[in-house]
């Protein structure tokens, strides 16, 4: 099965597609990527370079995968972090196109936009973008509890209040929606909440703490939940699974002693991932 991948990419650590690309590939996915910026590292660590290729480079190679034949064949398109509405709007256009050569295409949005504490870091027009616009076309949305909070209108400060927030998100058009950083009210564990319109169910593992916690793990999380959900055993399978592969990659990085997702050291936990973390409905 194929997926095109439209996403950030870095030289140095796993974010966007290096979070995405080897773990879906691990998983016997073959995959296209297509990098919406290349930088040297994470734009929040100082001294970062690097440039952002913006729509018109997305719909440039969309097309060149469209002249090969490629765009037929294409099962899903998982899409991350984008510069600005124009570029998610590419986006949009290369799910068009995928949808409109095999209707069986699935759209998995992560709707990059900020996280507690620090609050919004994209430009203020693309939280109406995914609203308005993305929302309506995904199959599968993974927001964190922040940006589940953009996408529904609705403040979340409990799991009663994310219920509710994710129905308002799949009143837009999603049948699925992943909320990752799902706390729940009492004990120090964290983890996936997920509905499917009928089902909704939490999944946590014990809290691992880092001096400085890596980056990208919402960008693996979300590729790793398209990687299993696509394998057909529905989402409570694919969100357990997910946990496991994602705490085996923290546990790896916290052993290890750095700052990057340590993904190929954690390779066969992705590719094998066993069931540590059972979901269940989750309770107030």
């Amino acid at each position: 099965m194929n997926i095109l991948s439209i996403q950030s990419h870095v030289a140095y650590g796993h974010v966007g597609n290096r979070s995405a690309v080897f773990p879906l590939e691990r998983l016997g996915y073959e995959v296209w990527p297509i990098n919406t910026v290349q930088y040297s590292c994470n734009a929040g660590v100082p001294g970062w370079t690097g440039t952002a290729f913006g729509a018109a480079h997305v719909a440039d190679l969309v097309g060149g995968l469209v002249r090969l034949g490629a765009m037929g064949r294409c099962d899903a398109v998982l899409s991350g972090y984008v510069g600005d509405a124009e570029t998610g709007r590419a986006i949009l256009d290369a799910v068009s196109v995928a949808k409109r050569l095999n209707p069986a295409t699935l759209y998995c949005c992560d709707p990059v936009m900020g996280d507690r504490p620090e609050g919004l870091y994209v430009r203020g027009e693309l939280p109406g973008f995914f609203a308005e616009e993305a929302m309506p076309v995904a199959d599968i949305v993974c927001p964190n509890v922040f940006e589940a909070e953009l996408l529904s209108g609705r403040g979340i400060a409990s799991t009663d209040d994310l219920a509710r927030a994710t129905d308002a998100i799949h009143a837009k058009g999603p049948g699925v929606v992943m909320v990752t950083s799902y706390r729940p009210p009492s004990g120090d564990r964290i983890g996936f909440y997920v509905s499917d319109g009928e089902t909704k169910l939490a999944a946590t593992a014990p809290i691992i703490r880092f001096e400085r916690p890596p980056k990208g793990s919402g960008d693996l999380s979300s590729a790793l939940f398209l990687g299993y959900y696509m394998m057909g055993d529905g989402v409570r399978a694919a969100v357990e699974k997910t946990l496991d592969a994602l705490y085996s990659v923290l546990e790896s990085s916290a052993s290890g002693g750095g700052d990057n997702l340590a993904i190929v050291a954690a390779q066969d936990a992705i590719a094998k991932p066993g069931r540590r973390f059972a979901a269940a409905a989750p309770t107030d």
